[in-house]
């Protein structure tokens, strides 16, 4: 779904295995090793996509395979944060049932159904480690403990760049929950170490995306420092009250003084006055602050390449953390009326459970799904492109053009919408628009997989007009700039049988059917170049490959029917006759 195609399905780097120095040298977001220096994401979280070779090796391309892993992860995600609770809390019942909230809070199902996600679970899984065995280390004196916790820090650095905040969170445990506080050298030393990997943790990171953190204009930072409180209490708001989920894409306020900044401001001094009422829970302070430096990362005070402000996926880490205040709420309300206290929690768990099944099910189930509820349920037009990719699909041109229409006007400077409404228009037999919204493209920045795309519809267009030739150099440069898409090479083998090259029609489909051995396409162009060879038997292999379901599909079992014929009607032919005497 979504990233998923781009970042996994067509990534050379899941498909086979690479030396693994090439794994630390690779941004994120970039699968394509070709589009490295063209651009940059800012991104750099190399054990992803080794987690995802695993998965290949696993499962192979199988999307179910994928989520399953991510599943096994959050579950063991949540024996960790209940280890990590007990040891802290010392209640194992409160601990059990804020582990609960944790497991089925509805803002964790983006993370967990969505396969591109997996970062915000492994970093969280990784960091409870490295937090849980320093904890060990220092209270049990444990050499050992410490040199588990290292490793642990450094694979939630490469697992997503939230791990920084694990030393300032070091260095709040000191403060509020250590028992031997006055060992500063000790403490300092092991600071040491963790940054002296830090830095190296840097000076990597640089190398591969050019900048220590993501760009910043600094003409800005005043107004996005002011906007903070207004990020604290959208992401409050997800966690403590969670509906109307999905994927959000908002901006700033557009007033200063606006009702959004003031409530902000107000939600930060509540959450600070509590804070020091409470300021004799020592576990309690340690929990709210751990939270607060734990969604630095998402306040863009440092600027993401992300498109919106807040999002549910990156509120994983975060919960982790303010589970201990969960926890700790529980045992209060324990002690008071344990009855109370099920009653409650037993209502907030029916209702996390009930919401993310509902997520599950009707947003994050498919694309289709995902589309249309955030584009016609909540107006989220940063995937009009893609739910009008599905209409078309769908062959439903009258909507897919009314939401291309859509996505060009809000995002002017994506490459991608015009390249498939020119799809749309070439479909519909409007050539010279199809031209024109290619042309409107062909400036925009591109990633290697979608100028693919615009060389490929370049050659459509130019195969519906009868341009052979023209249409070969296109779909020739398509399979050049992205080799691993089977249509590509089923266009390009279709326009050689066309012009006659059966030779160079047959290394073209035989490309696409080893890529994509279940593709109708590639099998049938293959299929009609054989029965032009007069190949037919070999077009009947082809095809009957193809199941009595999928036969309906494209004309197949029509294309079927006619190279039986064929090759029985030469059977006869061929036969010798017998004479009587």
């Amino acid at each position: 779904m979504l990233d998923d195609n781009s970042l996994i399905k067509n990534n050379q780097y899941i498909r086979e295995l690479h030396p693994i120095t090439s794994y630390l040298a690779q941004e994120d977001g970039i699968s394509d090793v070709r589009d490295t220096g063209n651009y940059h994401t800012g991104y750099y979280r190399p054990l992803i996509n080794i987690t995802y070779w695993l998965d290949y090796q696993l499962w192979g391309m199988s999307a179910p395979g994928f989520r399953i892993t991510n599943l096994i992860l959050h579950i063991l995600s949540c024996l960790l944060l209940f280890k990590v609770l007990v040891s802290l809390v010392n209640d194992r019942e409160a601990c059990f049932l804020a582990t609960v909230l944790f497991a089925l809070h509805p803002v964790n199902t983006e993370s967990v159904s969505w396969i591109t996600s997996r970062n915000n679970i492994l970093v969280t899984f990784f960091s409870l480690s490295a937090i849980y065995f320093y904890i060990k280390a220092w209270e049990n004196e444990s050499t050992k403990a410490l040199f588990f916790s290292i490793p642990c820090f450094i694979l939630a650095l490469l697992s997503k760049e939230f791990a920084i905040m694990i030393l300032p969170i070091f260095f709040l445990y000191q403060r509020f929950l250590a028992k031997d506080r006055k060992n500063i050298t000790k403490e300092a030393l092991w600071y040491l170490l963790f940054g002296i990997i830090l830095i190296l943790y840097f000076i990597l990171r640089k190398s591969v995306t050019t900048s220590l953190l993501a760009p910043s204009e600094m003409e800005t930072i005043w107004s996005r420092v002011y906007f903070s409180p207004y990020l604290i209490l959208m992401n409050l708001r997800l966690i403590l009250f969670p509906y109307g989920l999905h994927s959000f894409v908002i901006d700033y306020p557009d007033t200063y003084f606006g009702r959004e900044a003031i409530a902000g401001f107000l939600t930060c001094i509540l959450l600070g006055l509590f804070i020091w009422r409470e300021r004799r829970e020592r576990l309690l302070c340690f929990s709210l602050f751990s939270f607060l430096i734990s969604i630095v990362p998402i306040l863009n005070i440092i600027p993401t390449s992300a498109v919106t402000l807040i999002s549910m996926r990156w509120l994983y880490f975060p919960i982790a953390f303010f589970s201990i205040s969960i926890s700790r709420f529980i045992q209060r309300l324990m002690h008071l009326n344990r009855s109370l206290a099920l009653a409650c929690v037993g209502l907030v768990t029916l209702y996390f459970g009930a919401y993310s099944y509902l997520l599950n099910k009707d947003l994050f189930h498919d694309e289709d799904s995902f589309f249309t509820r955030e584009v016609k349920g909540f107006n989220n037009y940063l995937y009009a492109g893609g739910l009008a990719e599905s209409l078309l699909d769908m062959r439903n041109y009258q909507e897919a053009e009314k939401y291309f229409r859509i996505a060009i006007k809000s995002y002017p400077n994506q490459a991608k919408n015009y390249i498939n409404y020119s799809a749309l228009l070439i479909e519909t037999g409007r050539m010279n628009e199809a031209l024109l919204f290619l042309n409107k493209a062909k400036p925009l920045t591109m990633i290697h997989s979608e100028r693919g795309e615009w060389f490929n519809n370049l050659g459509m267009l130019d195969s519906k007009q009868g341009k052979n030739e023209q249409a070969i150099r296109n779909f020739k440069k398509a399979v050049l700039f992205n080799p691993n898409e089977p249509q590509f090479w089923a266009n390009l083998g279709g326009a050689y049988g066309s012009r006659g090259d059966y030779e160079s029609s047959l290394i073209a489909l035989k490309k696409g059917l080893e890529i994509a051995p279940g593709s109708l396409t590639v099998r049938k162009n293959l299929a009609v170049t054989y029965i032009r060879m007069k190949e037919y038997k070999k077009a009947i292999a082809v095809l009957e490959e193809v199941s009595p379901k999928e036969r309906t599909e494209i004309g197949i079992s029509d294309l079927l029917l006619k190279a039986q014929k064929a090759h029985a009607l030469r059977q006869r032919v061929s036969e010798p006759k017998i004479g009587t005497e």
